[in-house]
């Protein structure tokens, strides 16, 4: 399966799937608050963090699929990275500034014990520390980004076999601290670079991985991975990756088997929503704590109903913003920076 005939309209859906489930994670607290019990909705949006998991399998498939056509230099090395941090930091700065205002107006204190210096740069990982707090995963993001800068140096056909064994290196070293006590884990080894190296598997084995008569196989995979890491309850470490990182591989394969093979694409709408999906994942917080600021939790509570209007209330006002903001602000930021970025 040629590169040119990859589809990814699907993997943008999944995308935008993947923010609102992190964003129903978010508002599930101020749901409960709001006087909302239901226990379908609590106990599925408990698991909405996963949606990270989706979000760097696809961040390594499509560093695969965007990178592995381009000259093996230090040039194109240089650019990819280059453009890589322009797409990371121009978007998450402003929201970690809008961020930094609100917690001095509303709780100065908890802003001064956060990690001010880690948090602008994406150098913590730590969420309790940071002062927007998802974006842990953008150190990780940034990680493999440099890791990633050394592909530049090997053939395409080099690299069909050191990523394989990068990635057994890397689930050796995650078991042995798994088992080991003594033995520290780091973020440097963290398992969680094996979901994007999965993703850049995903893309080297696409002509084998995509078949059609291995969706009813895959889609089987997914439930049982899921469903095992849910009712264990796997949420840190090698385990999770075991479970919820090894369903993150196979739903993405899900879309794009269903997408090559002509059976569902993706609509212009989740699209869209997939290409704002970056700003969805940074402002939603923002967007929460002013839900609660403003006095539009209080409105919202008293009844089932009402929390229930209220947890769609909020999610339908993150999604439009990152809609509107994207279009007319993130985008364009971008596109001037990447044209101002070919003078560097």
């Amino acid at each position: 399966m040629a590169k040119e005939r990859l589809l990814l309209s699907n993997i943008q859906m999944l995308r935008a799937v993947a923010a609102v489930f992190v964003v129903f994670h978010h508002v599930l607290p101020h749901y409960m608050v709001m006087g909302g019990s239901l226990d379908f909705i609590t106990s599925s949006l408990e698991w909405g963090f996963l949606g990270v998991d989706i979000f760097f399998v696809i961040s390594g498939f499509i560093m695969a699929y965007t990178t592995f056509n381009k000259e093996r230099t230090f040039s194109s090395a240089k650019t990819f990275f280059k453009h890589r941090l322009f797409r990371i930091y121009l978007g998450y700065w402003v929201f970690f500034i809008i961020m930094s205002v609100m917690l001095f107006i509303t709780n100065p204190q908890k802003l001064f014990n956060l990690d001010i210096l880690g948090s602008f740069f994406l150098i913590n990982s730590n969420m309790f520390e940071l002062v927007l707090p998802i974006s842990w995963s953008l150190s990780y993001e940034l990680y493999f980004y440099f890791l990633f800068i050394f592909t530049f140096f090997f053939s395409v056909k080099q690299l069909n076999i050191l990523m394989p064994l990068v990635m057994l290196l890397i689930l050796a070293i995650s078991i042995y601290s798994y088992f080991k006590v003594n033995f520290i884990e780091s973020f440097f080894y963290s398992p969680f670079l094996l979901e994007f190296f999965a993703g850049v598997l995903l893309y080297i084995y696409r002509d084998y991985m995509l078949k059609l008569w291995m969706l009813p196989l895959v889609i089987i995979l997914a439930i049982v991975a899921y469903g095992y890491g849910i009712e264990y309850e796997l949420k840190n470490g090698i385990l999770r990756i075991a479970t919820f990182g090894m369903g993150a591989l196979l739903v993405v394969m899900i879309a794009l088997i269903i997408e090559q093979h002509k059976i569902y694409s993706a609509g212009k709408l989740l699209q869209s929503l997939g290409d704002s999906s970056y700003t969805l994942y940074l402002s939603h917080l923002i967007i929460i704590e002013l839900f609660y600021h403003v006095g539009l939790r209080s409105f919202f509570t008293g009844s089932q109903y009402r929390a229930v209007f209220g947890l769609l209330f909020v999610t339908f006002l993150s999604v439009v913003f990152s809609l509107i903001y994207y279009k007319f602000i993130e985008k364009p930021i971008y596109k001037k920076a990447l044209k101002y970025g070919e003078d560097i």
